[in-house]
């Protein structure tokens, strides 16, 4: 599994004028989608960039970490809790918080959230089933 991003152009990828190893500008529009189910994992693409949202996609913790190394540009994580690999959504949003806290997190699960524990600084947690409205407030809401 790889991660990929969504209708994405060369140009929409690489900082314009900019020099190799120069950061882009966190892009508040531009939503990480961490789900081990692909085809979970596709239709929050199609329904984050329905609504205006720039998606690229990871399958798992570890392939979100990657994508954030080469998309520094990438502002928001959309993440389910439960994943395989070392690492769940928890850990993810806790990795994430020490290393890009300018980076918000919404996690999701049908777990209890009193049952995660303490969630990192800049992480929300929204309940499945949620409606997708609920999703993109909780975006704009974790955006800082």
């Amino acid at each position: 599994m790889y991660a990929m991003p969504m209708k994405a152009t060369a140009s929409r990828l690489t900082p314009k004028g900019g020099s190799r190893g120069e950061h882009k500008k966190v892009n508040r529009k531009h939503v990480l989608v961490v789900e081990d189910q692909a085809l979970l994992r596709f239709l929050a693409a199609d329904m984050l960039e329905e609504a205006g949202y720039e998606a690229s996609l990871a399958g798992d913790a570890s392939e979100a970490l990657e994508m954030l190394e080469r998309h520094p540009d990438i502002g928001t994580i959309f993440s389910d809790v439960n994943m395989p690999g070392d690492m769940d959504g928890v850990d993810l949003a806790r990795v994430i918080h020490e290393k890009r806290p300018d980076v918000g997190v919404v996690l999701t699960s049908g777990t209890r959230v009193q049952d995660l524990g303490r969630l990192p600084g800049g992480t929300m947690f929204l309940a499945k089933p949620y409606e997708w409205d609920e999703v993109y407030r909780c975006l704009e809401r974790v955006r800082h």
